[in-house]
């Protein structure tokens, strides 16, 4: 059983994760495409898939609502989209705006998950207890996967 990395879950509530970037594709002298300002805007995005042990999806949401939600609400962090499945292999996914391309998924642990941390800790009443929650949740996912890219932006969309 593969467990969802801490930083996956404060990323479910990163703003660094959801505000976007404003890049659009440009094209280098030597042919090479990049984002950049001379085409359609795009930004990249991270899509977490999740599927929860059989019978504990309301389980994990609760823990999600009433932990992870209030804990990114106190740190100033937004929520990502949330999409949850009727069919398929997964529950639910959580879909993230990259708001600094792809340097966002170089952390291991990015400033927006120490706020998150930070937030979580206060709430629960210290680091130990803020680690168990995220004990208790992931000891609900069977499996998850997180994959990045890019979508193109709708005219007037941000």
């Amino acid at each position: 059983m593969k467990k969802i990395r801490i930083s996956s879950i404060t990323a479910v509530f990163s703003s660094a994760l959801l505000l976007g970037s404003g890049g659009s594709v440009a094209q280098d002298s030597d042919g090479a495409i990049r984002f950049g300002d001379n085409s359609d805007p795009a930004v990249y995005v991270s899509v977490t898939f999740v599927s929860y042990k059989q019978g504990k999806a309301g389980e994990a949401y609760g823990i999600i609502a009433d932990h992870f939600r209030p804990a990114a609400e106190a740190a100033g962090l937004r929520r990502p989209v949330i999409v949850h499945f009727q069919t398929g292999p997964y529950d639910v996914a959580f879909h993230w705006r990259l708001e600094n391309g792809m340097s966002d998924v170089e952390w291991q642990r990015s400033p927006d998950d120490v706020k998150f941390m930070a937030a979580l800790a206060a709430q629960e009443g210290s680091e130990e207890a803020a680690n168990a929650v995220f004990d208790r949740y992931n000891a609900l996912i069977a499996r998850s996967v997180t994959s990045v890219g890019h979508r193109h932006l709708a005219e007037g969309e941000e």
